[in-house]
Parts: C-alpha cells; sequence; structure tokens
C-alpha cells in the first residue's frame, strides 16, 4: 500500500470520528495527516518536502470554495496547484501524485473514500525513482597564461620642495552701515 499525506485545514472536515491519533487515520495504516488552521498555510514546498521523503502521494483538503473561514485560503492553495498562484508546484513533481479536496465539517467519510480512491491510483503509478545527489564534475581549469612583468628601473630619490599653499585670506567685512544717503536740498524737492 503507498504512503498518502494528506495536508489538511482542520475546519474543513471533522477529523474526530476517523482518525486513531493526532496523526493516522483509521484502517489506513500508511495514511497520515498534518492539521493546519487554514488550506492557504499550506505551501508547495511542503508538499514537494513530502513527495521527497517518502509519501507516495499528497491529498490537500480545504474548506468548500466559497466557505473558508479565513476568507481566501482555499482559493489561495487551489490556484497554486493549479499553477494559477505563485509559488507554484515545480516542474518535476508528478502532478499525478497530488490531489485537492475541497469538503465540509460533514464529510468525513467522502474524505475517507477519496483517500482510497487516490491511493488506489497512485499504486498503480510506477515507482518514482530518486536519484541520489552526485557532486557535481569539476570542470577542467585552463592554465593562466605566463605574463612576464616588465623591468622595473627605480629613480634615485629626489627631495620635491613641498609646494607652499598660500594660505586662505579671510577677509572680515566690517558690519554694514547704513551710508550715508544725501540729503535732499531744497532745490531737489522743487524740480
Amino acid at each position: 500500500m503507498p504512503k498518502i499525506m494528506t495536508l489538511i485545514c482542520e475546519r474543513s472536515c471533522d477529523l474526530k470520528s476517523i482518525t486513531e491519533d493526532d496523526s493516522q487515520f483509521k484502517g489506513m495504516p500508511d495514511c497520515y495527516f498534518v492539521k493546519f488552521p487554514c488550506s492557504g498555510m499550506i505551501q508547495p514546498l511542503m508538499i514537494e518536502a513530502a513527495l521527497k521523503n517518502g509519501a507516495d502521494g499528497v491529498v490537500v483538503t480545504g474548506c468548500q470554495i466559497g466557505d473558508c473561514y479565513f476568507r481566501e485560503g482555499n482559493k489561495m492553495i487551489r490556484e497554486r496547484l493549479l499553477g494559477e498562484r505563485t509559488p507554484g508546484l515545480k516542474k518535476a513533481v508528478d502532478r499525478r501524485r497530488v490531489i485537492g479536496l475541497w469538503l465540509s465539517r460533514m464529510q468525513p467519510q467522502r474524505l475517507l473514500s477519496e483517500i482510497k480512491d487516490f491511493s488506489a491510483e497512485v499504486s498503480k503509478l510506477p515507482a518514482e525513482v530518486k536519484p541520489e545527489a552526485k557532486p557535481a564534475a569539476a570542470k577542467p581549469v585552463a592554465p593562466k597564461p605566463v605574463v612576464e612583468a616588465p623591468s622595473v628601473v627605480v629613480a634615485p630619490a629626489v627631495e620635491a620642495k613641498a609646494e607652499e599653499k598660500p594660505e586662505p585670506k579671510l577677509e572680515v567685512k566690517p558690519e554694514s552701515t547704513p551710508e550715508a544717503k544725501p540729503e535732499s536740498t531744497p532745490d531737489a524737492k522743487s524740480e
């Protein structure tokens, strides 16, 4: 039986009657779940990590579309799974190994039946071959050409006379006093 990981919104489906403990479904020894406050918190990296670490399939479960407790979390993860919103699943992820379910609290039996059907479909898929990580082959390094340094002639030390820079002169302007204005003469008024 394939290992199935279910990432589920805790408000989407009532799990009390269908679970044995905090992480496993009744009667399904290879099906585990992780609860989230909202399916919008589920990131594609989590799905990829589950597949990379041994899960044969991943079920993402959220509230029914349009009925999210936190407004639009279920729409966000749905769009991510469909590649309509970033971040999305990487292209290397086999989409046949990931499904999304949008259920109400009253549908725990439907959840179990969908997981069983999905598990049967996943068991028909060829086993994923996970290549071992190999270090990249080192590129040969081309030898650097030898460049001869030009011969350097050292000139005798000559003391240079330090240039004397004139100190900036500060002009002190006397405070401006009102200049004596020519007094108007009686002749100037008559003109």
